[in-house]
């Protein structure tokens, strides 16, 4: 049984640092050039190199290069950041890169910060509220071994 525990661990750390994202492919692009103002919407995986002034929507995915600068909230499934968000931020997994920085909330229910990133805002984890559109009404998701609506 040790040694299933020592194997976990080794697999976990392997897997640092490597997303979801990795390995799909991306299918909207924001240059380094650009800057966009209004709302984003989608649901493949969306990389921002320029400016955006406004909310980033992407059910698989986001990622903010190291020259990207938003200004607005971000949702989505995997969320990646080499750049600097104002705004809040609620995704199922978030990865705050080195050269990332963060001015806003952030809600996860799994966050990874390297060394030398900069986040300022509140952080909760494993509360982030799932949107169904079947009932028109939000559900909250606990964290795992928690049932919802229980006391801790």
């Amino acid at each position: 049984m040790m040694r299933k525990k020592f194997m976990a661990k080794e697999e976990r750390k392997k897997d640092a640092g490597v997303s979801k994202l990795d390995s799909l492919p991306i299918t909207t692009v924001v240059g380094n050039d650009m800057i966009f103002k209004g709302d984003i919407h989608g649901d493949g995986i969306i990389r921002i190199d320029g400016k955006v002034e406004g909310n980033i929507s992407s059910k698989q995915g986001i990622i903010l290069g190291e020259k990207a600068n938003v200004e607005g909230s971000l949702e989505s499934d995997n969320v990646i950041i080499f750049g600097h968000i104002k705004g809040s931020i609620k995704s199922k997994e978030l990865i705050l890169k080195t050269t990332g920085s963060v001015q806003g909330d952030i809600v996860s229910d799994f966050l990874e910060v390297e060394m030398g990133s900069k986040y300022d805002g509140s952080l909760k984890i494993g509360q982030r509220e799932i949107h169904d559109d079947t009932k028109q009404g939000k559900v909250k998701v606990a964290p795992p071994g928690i049932e919802p609506g229980s006391t801790v």
